[in-house]
Order: C-alpha cells, then structure tokens, then sequence
C-alpha cells in the first residue's frame, strides 16, 4: 500500500490513502473544533461604539468634576488672570491719570477712594462696576459712568443732587434735593439761603411744589418756608411775613391767581398777616394790626364829615374781605393749621 504524503509547510500532516481515496482521521472527543463566530450586526456595532464613547465621557467628566470641586480650576484660572494683569501692568497698562467731570460738591480724593485704586495699579485689574456703585453711594452723587481709557486713564462722569430745601425736623435741618432725597451732609449753614420745608413727608412732596411755585418766579423768590398740613396741602411762609394757605386740590391755580392779585393791587403791601386761598370763590384775609386799622378808619370818617362842600372824599374799592375767624400758620410746627 503507497502512502501519499501533503506537505504543507513545515507542519504538514499525514493521511493514509485506502483503496486510492484518502481517509478521514477521525476527530477525537477531546479535540477542539474552531466555530466561526457570527459577524455583529450595524445596531450591535454601533451600541458597542456608543458605550466606550459613554465610558470615556464618564472618566473625563469624573475627573473634571474632581478639578472644579477641589478648586483646581479655579485657582489656575486666578493663577493665569493675575499673571496677566501682572504683565499688562508692566507693558504699561497702568492707572495713571484720573479725569472726573460733572463734579461740584463731591471732593476729588471721596472720588479716587470709591475707586479702591491708587496711581500705578494695573488698570486692566480695576472692577468698573463695583467701583461706580461706590461712587454713586457718596453723599451728593446720584449718578455716575466709569470709563476705561487705555492705556492708563480713568474718566468718571458724576450726576450730583441739587439742592431744593432744609427740612426741619425736630429742631435739625436737613439739605434735601429736588428728587425728595435727604443729603447726608454735615455742613448745611452755607445752604441757609434755602427754603425750609417742615412736616414729616414733606420732603417727599416738596418736588411737587416747587414745581408749582416755579409757575409763578417772582413770587416764588419770596418765599421763605413751606409747611405740609396733614400730608394733604401746603401753608406758605412769605419774606414779609404774610403766612398763604393753599388749597388741597388746584393748588396751582390758586397760586396763579395769588400771583394775579399781587401784580394789580400790590397785594402783599397791605397790612396783612394772612392770606387763605382754599376756597375758588372768595379770598379770605386777615390784618396784621386790627387796631391801628380801625384808628384809620375812624380818622377817615372824621375827615369825610368836614370835607369842604361840593368836594367828596376819595372812594376806595375795597379789595380784601376781612376773615371772621383769626387764621394762623407757623413753620414751628407740624400740625399747623
């Protein structure tokens, strides 16, 4: 019997020939058969590329995760912006000269402490922000705008209160601007020129009425003082001494028609000590001296009775209705009537 030997290689196997045919070796039971795996579907793929994508998401957030809640994040930034601003200052970015404008009452020095920086300081480095809300909480300053001017300037824009009235208060005055806010200032005797305004809420109204007062300018110089009757109206204090009563409502137009009587007849250069305007249909009064006025005008008649015949005395058109009741206003008090 011939044998047939394959070779294949340098492992070559060996199997015997029968009757010309080859034959079979059989397979052992402990012999391993390879199995062809079965090739993995496009979903199958794609979940296994999904799920090591997810996996290193999962590593990379956890770190990230670790980074921030240590504060290693944070402090690298912090490390790099001051490194920053450190070289920017060097290169000449630097706070130099400082421009204010719109400044009258508020001292330059107040301005360059609000700031919280001094001559040299890196400019890049300065809050804009935090520093004009500084500003603006310094006692006359209402508004301001903080500019950055490279590469070494600051330019502050400044909106200061304007002064309207004293408030008297419990025998302390008080600088109030036009806005009804109180002015923390100290000094207020330079602002003696002012009017004083008394009553709890009146610098919240007084606004309103100076821009009722404003109507009528010449005589609104003459007023000296303003008292809030009850949160609802206003009694005037003029510069002779002549105490007007407004109305709660159409106070405006009884001021105008105050201003009206003054120019036609000199109003205020009568002997009176009162003028109340709280009704539209008559002008109520009082005299400052009753007395001498009734010496008047029994002197008048005495004289009328011996006037020369065919000669009448002068007729007067009375003006001003004498008031039945005394009227009274005091800038002392608060619950003037």
């Amino acid at each position: 019997m011939r044998r047939v030997t394959a070779h294949k290689g340098a492992g070559a196997a060996t199997m015997p020939m029968v009757g010309g045919m080859l034959r079979k070796r059989p397979i052992s039971s402990t012999q391993r058969v390879p199995v062809r795996k079965r090739p993995k579907t496009a979903l199958e793929r794609h979940l296994m590329t999904l799920g090591i994508v997810l996996g290193l998401g999962m590593s990379v957030g956890g770190i990230g995760y670790w980074a921030i809640s240590s504060g290693w994040i944070g402090y690298l930034a912090d490390l790099a912006s001051q490194r920053f601003v450190a070289a920017s200052a060097e290169a000449g970015y630097a706070l130099s000269s400082l421009e204010v404008e719109g400044r009258k009452e508020t001292p330059k020095e107040d301005v360059m402490l609000a700031l919280g920086a001094l001559k040299g300081d890196a400019i890049l480095d300065i809050d804009l922000e935090a520093a004009r809300q500084r500003i603006v909480d310094l006692p006359w300053v209402t508004e301001a705008v903080v500019e950055r001017r490279l590469p070494g300037a600051l330019r502050v824009t400044l909106t200061e209160a304007e002064p309207l009235a004293l408030w008297q208060k419990q025998g302390i005055f008080y600088l109030v601007s036009r806005t009804g806010d109180v002015l923390a200032v100290k000094d207020v005797a330079r602002f003696g020129k002012l009017p004083v305004i008394v009553g709890d809420a009146a610098p919240q109204k007084a606004g309103e009425l100076f821009t009722m007062l404003a109507l009528e300018p010449n005589l609104q110089q003459r007023v000296t003082a303003a008292v809030l009757v009850g949160n609802r109206r206003w009694n005037l204090r003029l510069d002779n001494g002549v105490d007007v009563k407004l109305p709660e409502l159409a106070a405006d137009a009884a001021w105008m028609r105050l201003a009206t009587l003054e120019r036609q007849h000199r109003l205020l250069d009568k002997d009176i000590s009162v003028i109340d305007l709280r009704q539209d249909d008559k002008l109520i009064v009082r005299q400052a001296h009753p007395a001498v006025a009734e010496d008047a005008e029994g002197a008048k008649k005495k004289s009328d009775q011996t006037a020369p015949a065919g000669k009448a005395a002068p007729e007067e058109q009375p003006i001003l209705t004498p008031a039945a009741t005394p009227l009274s206003t005091s800038v002392d008090k608060n619950n003037a009537t």
